[in-house]
């Protein structure tokens, strides 16, 4: 096949440069005409220092992400670096699909919304599910993919709109050392090491690496907020490149906050007060740990066949004291709002949840006829247990327009509230196999099916003006579910770097999954013990193309998703049915890596329609959007070497308008722009100095959100920071 074509004048030059490493090579059939052929393909290595990534480190995945059916947003380490990411959540603002919202006491850290569908059960490191409730920091981060759309076959239950893989720093046979020395505006103050160094004497090639964190910073103008992080990962792996691998992995985080639960709704909107004002305590604090221990055992048993086991146990404990702003009960629209009293909902939260995981695969490839099969079956066992225990303290109060910090803490009343205990089992077995007919057309069809148990105790304690420490009631429930789960997709390639797609998938939301949250909607509670699970299904059509060598990746997809069996109250008041139908629709685009070898563009912009379709008096009304689901989000970056030893880059977010919810009162918070900035200087082969300055225009504008309060994004800030890499 051959394309021609008669180039403008300077155009040639622009189009060697995009067609270069593709399916395509450029030439000329006669003087002003251009021709294009068809070379082999070729296996492309991943660009370093690019933020694109070719590849997936998930465990369940074998195919090259150009090969992967699903959308999948990856934020590579040099974006977070250049960013200057130092929370999860700020690596998440990379991905247009997502939406933030904020903690509460029965759900502490990071709390992503995927395709407007909440994603915080649904976050995984190395393709194992991480259940703590904490802020993650980056510092053993190699990338963070964001896979969108339901499919239990990979991750067993939840991922309604997605998941969110962690991919660990790993040893490697390269010895290097890196360090990162930063301190800026807010009293940040941050140190962070990764060094890998190989062992010799072992009788076998082998590595060691450990990654180092400590952090201080508080919030531009969010005066009181603070948070403070220390943490460490050693890891080691034996046999590298061998027929045989073991990885020995340990991670470890703890975090001592005065966390920020904003300012509160007034009437529908955010409340139009100072971005600084604090309504909650100086004694407000938030400690939460992660701890946890990972085994990976590989062993190629031949050519075509190799068995993986991966065995993890965690340990999470978090304990919080502190106040959620709410306008008091008697504010009504007329009130002054110099006399408007809030109400500080106090609850004291001291909890452990553990975690064993066991995951076994056989990943084979092989041929039948003019059929090649990659296939990977396996087995996965999951043990949780969750053991809160929550404390009212009643009687607090502040003003709106005149917050005072300085209060001292002192509840009219305290008193033990609930105190719940569940454990959960899951078995599930899957078997996914890729069939590839020729170079250009591949099927994938996959099942699982998980059989998930609960065990749940709660046990609900007296209030005023009873006596309290009474256990008033009790509700024990054991509940077993089995569901099966399917996906199938059709992948077509007309040249060796493009792609196009179609993905069919499902996945489900027992009750139980967020094990302890008290929620009438999301746990297991008197409200939802009798109920199946939520049932979700997607459609997904998208293309995928490597450009520039595999430096440049652009992809697109429409989709659709559907939760046909949704939770909602029912005409008895305290209970819940599956009566509810929730749809969202949309478009994604992402372009990732470089243009040229100067030139990095990261911009993503995904749209969402989305709405209730089916519901029952007293929950949300047919047609209205979901909460945290914006119709637009825009997420931009760029850098550029202007010169051999200096680097600029600039970039922001457009989020749109969002509900946080859509059952009277409705709440809405604004849609926003803000714009971000970096600057790098290389002083030699081992040092950089690197600034970022963040919200340039000092934008107000309201970053994470809560049905009971909503949280302000930070003023214009700066980091300053000295980078070593040897």
């Amino acid at each position: 096949m051959s394309i021609i074509a008669n180039p403008p004048c300077g155009a040639t030059s622009l189009l060697s440069r995009l067609l270069a490493g593709t399916a395509l090579s450029l030439g000329f059939a006669s003087a002003g005409l251009a021709q294009t052929t068809l070379p082999p393909m070729q296996v492309q290595a991943e660009p370093t220092g690019s933020y694109t990534a070719t590849s997936s480190d998930l465990v369940k995945l074998q195919e090259p992400l150009q090969d992967t059916p699903l959308s999948v947003t990856t934020v590579t380490q040099q974006l977070m670096q250049d960013r200057g990411d130092i929370n999860l959540n700020d690596a998440l603002r990379n991905v247009p699909s997502i939406t933030l919202q904020s903690n509460e006491s029965s759900w502490n850290g990071n709390a992503p919304f995927i395709r407007g569908f909440s994603a915080r059960t649904d976050m995984f490191i190395d393709g194992m599910r991480d259940i703590g409730m904490y802020y993650r920091d980056p510092f053993n981060m190699e990338k963070v993919e964001v896979l969108e759309g339901p499919d239990s076959i990979l991750f067993g239950r939840g991922s309604t709109g997605g998941v969110v893989e962690q991919d660990s720093k790993m040893p490697t046979l390269n010895q290097f050392i890196s360090a990162n020395l930063s301190g800026g505006t807010n009293d940040l103050a941050r140190a962070t090491a990764d060094i890998n160094i190989p062992i010799d004497g072992l009788g076998l090639p082998a590595a060691a690496r450990l990654n180092l964190m400590a952090d201080t910073n508080g919030v531009a103008e969010r005066d009181l907020v603070n948070y403070n992080r220390f943490g460490l990962a050693p890891s080691l792996a034996l046999g590298l490149g061998e027929p045989t691998r073991v990885t020995f992995g340990w991670f470890y985080q703890q975090e001592r906050d005065r966390p920020d639960f904003g300012v509160p709704w007034y009437f529908g909107t955010p409340a139009a007060v100072p971005r600084n004002d604090y309504y909650g305590f100086r004694t407000d604090k938030l400690q939460t740990t992660a701890d946890m221990g990972t085994i990976k055992v590989e062993h190629d048993l031949d050519d075509w066949i190799t068995v993986r086991d991966l065995s993890r146990y965690a340990a999470y404990t978090r304990y919080e004291l502190a106040a959620k702003p709410g306008l008091a009960a008697n504010v009504t629209p007329a009130t002054p709002l110099s006399s408007a009293g809030v109400a500080l909902n106090s609850f004291s939260v001291v909890s452990t949840e553990k975690q064993f995981q066991n995951q076994l695969d056989a990943l084979m490839k092989f041929v039948t006829g003019p059929i090649a099969h990659d296939v990977d079956a396996g087995f996965e066992y999951d043990w949780e247990s969750s053991d809160p225990k929550y404390y009212t303290n009643t009687g607090l109060t502040n003003t709106l327009l005149n917050p005072n910090e300085n209060q001292t803490f002192a509840p009219t009343l305290k008193y033990q509230r609930v105190n719940i205990n569940t454990t959960t089992n899951t078995e599930g077995g899957y078997f996914t196999d890729t069939l590839k007919l020729g170079d250009e057309w591949q099927a994938i069809l996959g099942a699982r099916v998980d059989r998930f148990s609960v065990h749940f105790n709660e046990q609900v304690y007296s209030v005023p003006p009873a006596v309290t420490g009474v256990v008033t009631a009790t509700n024990v429930k054991n509940r077993e579910d089995t569901l099966p789960s399917w996906h199938g997709a059709l992948l077509y390639k007309p040249v060796p770097n493009g792609t196009f797609y179609f993905t069919y998938g499902t996945s489900f939301n027992p009750s139980a999954e967020t094990l302890d949250i008290i929620s009438s909607f999301s746990t297991f509670s008197l409200a939802n013990e009798n109920l199946s699970p939520e049932r979700n299904r997607t459609f997904e059509l998208g293309t995928k193309w490597s450009l520039m060598g595999g430096a440049l990746q652009l992809d697109g997809s429409l989709f659709e998703t559907d939760k046909v069996n949704a939770r909602i109250p029912s005409d008895i008041p305290g209970f819940n049915i599956l009566g509810g139908n929730q749809q969202v629709q949309g478009f994604e685009l992402m372009a990732q890596g470089k243009i040229t070898d100067q030139w990095n563009v990261s911009v993503g912009f995904d749209h969402l329609s989305s709405g209730t379709t089916q519901t029952a008096p007293g929950g949300p009304p047919i047609g209205f959007p979901l909460p945290f689901a914006p119709h637009a989000n825009l997420d931009f970056w760029t850098t550029y070497q202007i010169l051999p030893d200096i680097q600029i880059g600039g970039g922001g977010q457009y989020v749109g308008s969002r509900y946080a919810q859509t059952t009277v009162p409705v709440e809405q918070a604004p849609s926003f722009v803000t714009f971000d900035a970096m600057a790098k200087w290389s002083v030699d082969e081992r040092f950089d100095l690197q600034v970022n300055v963040y919200n340039l225009t000092d934008k107000y504008y309201y970053d994470m959100m809560h049905f009971a309060f909503v949280v302000p994004g930070a003023g214009r800030s700066a980091m300053f920071t000295l980078n070593f890499h040897q």
